[in-house]
Protein backbone atom coordinates (compact mmCIF):
# COMPACT_ATOMS: atom_id res chain seq x y z
CA UNK A 1 0.00 0.00 0.00
CA UNK A 2 3.02 2.51 1.07
CA UNK A 3 4.37 1.89 -2.32
CA UNK A 4 1.45 2.30 -4.26
CA UNK A 5 1.06 5.62 -2.22
CA UNK A 6 4.56 6.51 -3.04
CA UNK A 7 4.02 5.95 -6.56
CA UNK A 8 1.12 7.83 -7.53
CA UNK A 9 2.35 10.54 -5.31
CA UNK A 10 5.65 10.82 -7.37
CA UNK A 11 3.41 10.37 -10.49
CA UNK A 12 0.66 13.11 -9.73
CA UNK A 13 3.12 15.74 -8.01
CA UNK A 14 6.51 15.25 -10.97
CA UNK A 15 4.03 15.16 -13.71
CA UNK A 16 3.54 19.10 -13.25
CA UNK A 17 7.57 18.69 -14.81
CA UNK A 18 7.48 15.85 -17.07
CA UNK A 19 3.63 15.66 -18.81
CA UNK A 20 0.71 18.59 -19.46
CA UNK A 21 -0.03 20.25 -16.46
CA UNK A 22 -3.92 19.93 -15.71
CA UNK A 23 -6.36 21.04 -13.00
CA UNK A 24 -7.11 17.01 -12.14
CA UNK A 25 -3.29 16.32 -11.71
CA UNK A 26 -3.24 19.14 -9.52
CA UNK A 27 -6.34 18.07 -7.84
CA UNK A 28 -4.93 14.57 -7.13
CA UNK A 29 -1.81 15.78 -5.80
CA UNK A 30 -3.23 17.84 -3.26
CA UNK A 31 -5.36 14.50 -2.20
CA UNK A 32 -1.88 12.69 -1.82
CA UNK A 33 -0.33 15.18 0.04
CA UNK A 34 -3.53 15.21 2.38
CA UNK A 35 -3.25 11.71 2.69
CA UNK A 36 0.22 11.43 3.37
CA UNK A 37 -0.56 14.41 5.85
CA UNK A 38 -2.94 12.73 7.89
CA UNK A 39 -1.21 9.49 8.06
CA UNK A 40 1.46 9.98 10.44
CA UNK A 41 2.52 6.15 10.35
CA UNK A 42 3.22 6.47 7.06
CA UNK A 43 7.40 4.34 6.19
CA UNK A 44 9.81 6.98 4.33
CA UNK A 45 11.00 6.50 1.18
CA UNK A 46 14.40 4.30 1.71
CA UNK A 47 17.92 4.81 -0.09
CA UNK A 48 20.57 2.67 0.87
CA UNK A 49 24.12 3.32 0.51
CA UNK A 50 26.98 1.11 -0.90
CA UNK A 51 30.80 1.30 -1.57
CA UNK A 52 33.73 1.39 -0.35
CA UNK A 53 34.38 2.03 2.95
CA UNK A 54 37.01 4.50 2.01
CA UNK A 55 34.93 5.61 -0.88
CA UNK A 56 33.53 8.76 0.95
CA UNK A 57 30.02 7.06 2.17
CA UNK A 58 30.59 8.93 5.86
CA UNK A 59 30.94 11.75 3.98
CA UNK A 60 27.67 11.86 1.85
CA UNK A 61 25.48 11.52 4.73
CA UNK A 62 26.66 14.34 7.01
CA UNK A 63 26.48 16.28 3.79
CA UNK A 64 22.91 14.87 3.59
CA UNK A 65 22.66 15.61 6.91
CA UNK A 66 23.63 19.21 6.52
CA UNK A 67 21.65 19.85 3.30
CA UNK A 68 18.65 19.11 4.58
CA UNK A 69 19.00 21.74 7.66
CA UNK A 70 20.34 19.73 10.68
CA UNK A 71 22.99 21.46 12.26
CA UNK A 72 24.90 19.41 14.52
CA UNK A 73 24.80 20.10 17.93
CA UNK A 74 27.42 21.47 20.27
CA UNK A 75 28.30 18.32 21.83
CA UNK A 76 28.65 16.64 18.58
CA UNK A 77 30.60 19.77 17.22
CA UNK A 78 33.15 19.15 20.26
CA UNK A 79 33.45 15.26 19.89
CA UNK A 80 34.44 16.37 16.14
CA UNK A 81 37.23 18.54 17.06
CA UNK A 82 38.54 15.51 18.77
CA UNK A 83 38.70 13.81 15.78
CA UNK A 84 39.70 16.31 13.76
CA UNK A 85 42.65 16.67 16.27
CA UNK A 86 43.28 13.12 16.46
CA UNK A 87 43.18 12.39 12.26
CA UNK A 88 46.07 15.31 12.49
CA UNK A 89 48.41 13.78 15.29
CA UNK A 90 47.90 10.30 13.49
CA UNK A 91 48.27 11.35 9.96
CA UNK A 92 51.56 13.31 10.95
CA UNK A 93 52.89 10.34 12.90
CA UNK A 94 52.30 8.23 9.76
CA UNK A 95 54.05 10.66 7.14
CA UNK A 96 57.25 10.52 9.93
CA UNK A 97 57.14 6.89 10.11
CA UNK A 98 57.18 6.44 6.47
CA UNK A 99 59.21 8.89 5.34
CA UNK A 100 62.05 6.80 7.24
CA UNK A 101 60.87 3.79 5.96
CA UNK A 102 60.80 5.19 2.67
CA UNK A 103 64.56 6.19 2.97
CA UNK A 104 63.34 9.69 1.95
CA UNK A 105 65.74 12.67 3.79
CA UNK A 106 64.07 15.93 5.46
CA UNK A 107 65.21 19.15 3.78
CA UNK A 108 65.50 20.93 7.22
CA UNK A 109 67.26 18.89 9.68
CA UNK A 110 65.53 20.79 12.61
CA UNK A 111 62.76 19.29 11.43
CA UNK A 112 64.35 15.70 13.17
CA UNK A 113 63.34 17.53 16.86
CA UNK A 114 59.74 17.57 15.62
CA UNK A 115 59.74 14.31 14.52
CA UNK A 116 60.40 13.25 18.05
CA UNK A 117 57.27 14.34 19.21
CA UNK A 118 54.91 12.08 16.79
CA UNK A 119 57.41 9.22 17.78
CA UNK A 120 56.97 9.14 21.76
CA UNK A 121 52.96 10.34 21.26
CA UNK A 122 51.05 8.60 24.18
CA UNK A 123 47.77 8.19 21.66
CA UNK A 124 45.68 7.11 24.49
CA UNK A 125 45.81 10.68 25.85
CA UNK A 126 42.39 13.09 24.56
CA UNK A 127 43.77 16.41 22.90
CA UNK A 128 42.10 19.22 23.93
CA UNK A 129 42.83 22.51 22.64
CA UNK A 130 45.49 23.41 25.29
CA UNK A 131 47.25 20.20 25.43
CA UNK A 132 47.01 20.24 20.76
CA UNK A 133 48.52 23.50 20.96
CA UNK A 134 52.26 22.80 21.34
CA UNK A 135 52.06 20.27 18.33
CA UNK A 136 50.82 23.29 16.26
CA UNK A 137 54.34 24.86 15.03
CA UNK A 138 55.86 20.98 14.35
CA UNK A 139 53.04 20.20 12.20
CA UNK A 140 53.25 23.49 10.26
CA UNK A 141 57.33 23.09 9.73
CA UNK A 142 57.35 19.25 9.01
CA UNK A 143 54.27 19.96 6.47
CA UNK A 144 56.51 22.24 4.96
CA UNK A 145 59.57 19.85 4.26
CA UNK A 146 59.86 18.47 1.13
CA UNK A 147 60.56 14.83 2.37
CA UNK A 148 57.18 14.79 4.27
CA UNK A 149 55.99 15.92 0.71
CA UNK A 150 57.39 13.57 -1.03
CA UNK A 151 56.34 10.86 1.44
CA UNK A 152 52.54 12.44 1.04
CA UNK A 153 53.22 11.96 -2.45
CA UNK A 154 53.81 8.06 -2.48
CA UNK A 155 49.96 7.94 -0.19
CA UNK A 156 49.00 4.81 -2.53
CA UNK A 157 51.93 2.74 -0.55
CA UNK A 158 50.59 3.12 2.99
CA UNK A 159 47.00 3.94 4.61
CA UNK A 160 46.48 7.55 5.14
CA UNK A 161 43.51 9.50 5.86
CA UNK A 162 43.46 11.84 2.62
CA UNK A 163 41.54 14.24 4.51
CA UNK A 164 44.84 15.03 6.44
CA UNK A 165 46.33 17.39 3.53
CA UNK A 166 43.45 19.82 4.35
CA UNK A 167 43.74 19.87 8.08
CA UNK A 168 47.63 20.42 7.33
CA UNK A 169 47.08 23.22 5.50
CA UNK A 170 44.74 25.18 7.70
CA UNK A 171 46.90 24.07 10.94
CA UNK A 172 47.21 27.36 12.72
CA UNK A 173 43.29 28.16 12.77
CA UNK A 174 42.75 24.86 13.83
CA UNK A 175 45.72 25.23 16.89
CA UNK A 176 44.18 27.94 17.96
CA UNK A 177 42.52 28.00 21.41
CA UNK A 178 39.35 28.94 20.87
CA UNK A 179 38.66 26.57 17.86
CA UNK A 180 35.49 25.09 17.13
CA UNK A 181 35.36 23.19 13.60
CA UNK A 182 33.50 24.51 11.19
CA UNK A 183 31.12 22.57 8.95
CA UNK A 184 33.47 21.83 6.16
CA UNK A 185 36.43 20.60 8.85
CA UNK A 186 33.55 17.76 10.30
CA UNK A 187 32.91 16.82 6.39
CA UNK A 188 36.97 16.21 6.30
CA UNK A 189 36.86 14.83 9.80
CA UNK A 190 37.16 10.89 10.07
CA UNK A 191 35.87 8.67 12.48
CA UNK A 192 37.69 5.23 12.78
CA UNK A 193 34.23 3.72 14.01
CA UNK A 194 31.50 5.98 12.33
CA UNK A 195 28.13 5.06 13.37
CA UNK A 196 26.71 4.50 9.46
CA UNK A 197 23.24 3.52 10.79
CA UNK A 198 19.64 4.58 9.81
CA UNK A 199 19.89 7.99 9.13
CA UNK A 200 16.32 9.91 8.97
CA UNK A 201 15.55 13.51 7.07
CA UNK A 202 13.07 14.85 5.10
CA UNK A 203 13.51 16.52 1.94
CA UNK A 204 10.91 19.01 0.34
CA UNK A 205 8.38 17.69 3.27
CA UNK A 206 9.34 13.81 1.47
CA UNK A 207 10.51 11.49 4.61
CA UNK A 208 13.56 9.67 3.72
CA UNK A 209 15.27 6.98 5.43
CA UNK A 210 19.16 6.20 4.34
CA UNK A 211 20.56 2.91 5.51
CA UNK A 212 24.53 1.32 5.15
CA UNK A 213 25.13 -2.16 5.18
CA UNK A 214 26.18 -4.98 3.62
CA UNK A 215 23.87 -5.99 0.82
CA UNK A 216 24.49 -9.84 0.81
CA UNK A 217 24.24 -10.32 4.71
CA UNK A 218 22.35 -7.18 6.32
CA UNK A 219 20.21 -4.75 3.13
CA UNK A 220 17.81 -7.48 2.95
CA UNK A 221 16.38 -8.05 6.03
CA UNK A 222 16.43 -4.19 6.64
CA UNK A 223 14.51 -3.66 3.79
CA UNK A 224 11.85 -6.10 4.44
CA UNK A 225 10.33 -3.63 7.63
CA UNK A 226 9.97 -1.14 4.64
CA UNK A 227 7.91 -3.29 2.48
CA UNK A 228 9.15 -2.54 -1.05
CA UNK A 229 12.16 -3.48 -2.55
CA UNK A 230 12.59 -1.91 -5.38
CA UNK A 231 14.41 0.92 -2.87
CA UNK A 232 17.22 3.22 -5.14
CA UNK A 233 20.81 2.19 -3.93
CA UNK A 234 23.64 4.76 -3.82
CA UNK A 235 26.90 2.97 -4.30
CA UNK A 236 30.02 5.20 -3.39
CA UNK A 237 33.23 4.87 -5.71
CA UNK A 238 36.39 6.33 -4.77
CA UNK A 239 37.28 7.45 -7.94
CA UNK A 240 41.18 8.71 -6.78
CA UNK A 241 41.84 4.76 -5.46
CA UNK A 242 43.03 3.39 -8.45
CA UNK A 243 46.75 3.10 -7.14
CA UNK A 244 45.51 1.99 -3.92
CA UNK A 245 46.31 -1.56 -2.21
CA UNK A 246 44.01 -2.61 0.57
CA UNK A 247 44.75 -6.40 2.08
CA UNK A 248 46.64 -7.18 -0.92
CA UNK A 249 44.48 -5.96 -3.63
CA UNK A 250 43.71 -2.95 -5.45
CA UNK A 251 40.78 -1.07 -4.12
CA UNK A 252 39.12 -0.08 -7.19
CA UNK A 253 39.02 -3.87 -8.22
CA UNK A 254 38.00 -4.39 -5.02
CA UNK A 255 35.39 -2.04 -5.44
CA UNK A 256 34.02 -3.40 -8.82
CA UNK A 257 33.80 -7.07 -7.53
CA UNK A 258 30.96 -5.78 -4.75
CA UNK A 259 29.42 -4.06 -7.62
CA UNK A 260 28.98 -7.00 -9.84
CA UNK A 261 27.90 -9.13 -6.72
CA UNK A 262 25.23 -6.07 -6.56
CA UNK A 263 24.00 -6.03 -9.96
CA UNK A 264 23.59 -9.92 -10.00
CA UNK A 265 21.71 -10.31 -6.55
CA UNK A 266 18.61 -11.63 -7.84
CA UNK A 267 16.86 -9.86 -4.64
CA UNK A 268 17.92 -6.62 -5.68
CA UNK A 269 17.09 -6.79 -9.27
CA UNK A 270 13.79 -4.10 -9.09
CA UNK A 271 16.63 -1.48 -7.30
CA UNK A 272 17.93 1.02 -9.59
CA UNK A 273 21.48 1.84 -8.64
CA UNK A 274 23.20 4.91 -8.61
CA UNK A 275 26.68 4.77 -9.24
CA UNK A 276 28.21 7.93 -7.20
CA UNK A 277 32.14 8.40 -8.81
CA UNK A 278 33.04 10.25 -5.71
CA UNK A 279 36.72 12.09 -4.75
CA UNK A 280 36.84 13.75 -8.42
CA UNK A 281 38.77 16.52 -6.18
CA UNK A 282 41.85 13.68 -5.46
CA UNK A 283 41.17 12.57 -8.71
CA UNK A 284 42.21 15.26 -10.62
CA UNK A 285 45.13 15.88 -8.18
CA UNK A 286 46.11 12.57 -8.97
CA UNK A 287 45.84 11.74 -12.16
CA UNK A 288 48.70 14.05 -12.70
CA UNK A 289 51.40 12.34 -10.43
CA UNK A 290 50.23 8.56 -10.37
CA UNK A 291 49.95 6.97 -14.56
CA UNK A 292 46.66 4.73 -14.25
CA UNK A 293 47.93 2.29 -16.89
CA UNK A 294 50.32 1.00 -14.33
CA UNK A 295 47.41 -0.34 -12.23
CA UNK A 296 44.84 -1.12 -15.44
CA UNK A 297 47.37 -1.75 -18.67
CA UNK A 298 43.52 -1.87 -20.64
CA UNK A 299 43.56 2.04 -19.90
CA UNK A 300 43.35 3.65 -23.51
CA UNK A 301 43.68 7.41 -23.74
CA UNK A 302 45.36 10.13 -22.08
CA UNK A 303 46.49 9.86 -18.40
CA UNK A 304 46.55 12.81 -17.16
CA UNK A 305 43.30 13.86 -19.01
CA UNK A 306 40.45 13.42 -16.15
CA UNK A 307 37.74 13.21 -18.73
CA UNK A 308 39.37 10.07 -20.22
CA UNK A 309 40.13 8.50 -16.69
CA UNK A 310 36.68 9.33 -15.71
CA UNK A 311 35.27 7.88 -19.12
CA UNK A 312 37.38 4.47 -18.49
CA UNK A 313 35.66 4.33 -15.10
CA UNK A 314 32.25 4.52 -15.74
CA UNK A 315 33.00 1.33 -19.19
CA UNK A 316 34.64 -0.68 -16.21
CA UNK A 317 31.86 -0.71 -13.97
CA UNK A 318 29.24 -0.87 -16.84
CA UNK A 319 30.97 -4.31 -18.05
CA UNK A 320 30.74 -5.41 -14.29
CA UNK A 321 26.86 -5.11 -15.12
CA UNK A 322 26.49 -8.35 -17.12
CA UNK A 323 23.50 -8.59 -19.35
CA UNK A 324 20.71 -7.63 -16.99
CA UNK A 325 18.31 -4.70 -17.73
CA UNK A 326 18.78 -3.03 -14.50
CA UNK A 327 18.45 0.84 -14.56
CA UNK A 328 22.05 2.19 -13.66
CA UNK A 329 22.69 5.58 -13.64
CA UNK A 330 26.25 7.84 -12.49
CA UNK A 331 27.42 10.65 -11.63
CA UNK A 332 30.75 12.30 -10.80
CA UNK A 333 30.74 13.97 -7.18
CA UNK A 334 33.12 15.52 -4.62
CA UNK A 335 31.33 14.50 -1.45
CA UNK A 336 33.09 17.27 0.59
CA UNK A 337 31.74 19.98 -1.74
CA UNK A 338 28.21 20.93 -0.14
CA UNK A 339 26.75 22.73 -3.60
CA UNK A 340 28.28 19.67 -5.62
CA UNK A 341 26.05 17.07 -3.47
CA UNK A 342 23.21 19.63 -3.83
CA UNK A 343 23.15 19.73 -7.63
CA UNK A 344 23.59 15.51 -8.14
CA UNK A 345 21.17 15.11 -5.27
CA UNK A 346 18.70 17.34 -7.21
CA UNK A 347 20.01 15.29 -10.74
CA UNK A 348 19.39 11.94 -8.98
CA UNK A 349 15.84 12.43 -8.08
CA UNK A 350 14.76 13.21 -11.89
CA UNK A 351 17.24 9.83 -12.29
CA UNK A 352 14.62 8.30 -9.65
CA UNK A 353 11.19 9.91 -11.51
CA UNK A 354 12.65 8.23 -15.12
CA UNK A 355 12.59 4.67 -12.73
CA UNK A 356 9.15 5.36 -12.03
CA UNK A 357 7.62 6.67 -14.86
CA UNK A 358 9.25 3.91 -17.18
CA UNK A 359 7.87 1.76 -14.66
CA UNK A 360 4.73 2.96 -15.20
CA UNK A 361 4.76 2.66 -19.25
CA UNK A 362 4.82 6.61 -18.84
CA UNK A 363 8.06 6.94 -20.56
Amino acid sequence: MRGEIYRNMSLYKLSQCFLPDTSDARRRSREIDAMLKRDRRMPPVVITLEGSDRGGISTFLKQMRLINGKEYNHKEVLEFREVIYDNIIQGMGVLVQERKKLGIPLHNSTNEMHEMLFESLDWRVTLEPCTFQPYVEAIDSLWKDSGIQEAHRRRSNFKLYESVKYFFNNIHRIGQLNYLPYNQDILYACKVRENLGDHYFELRDSPFTVIKGSVMRYILPKLGKYLDIDTPIFYIIGSSDYDKIFCGDNCLIQSMNTFECLCNSKGLLNCPIILLFNKMDLLAEKIQTSDIRKHFPEFQGDPHRQEDVQEFLVQSFQKRKGNNSRNIFYHMTTAVDTENVRKVFESIKVDIITCILKDSQLL
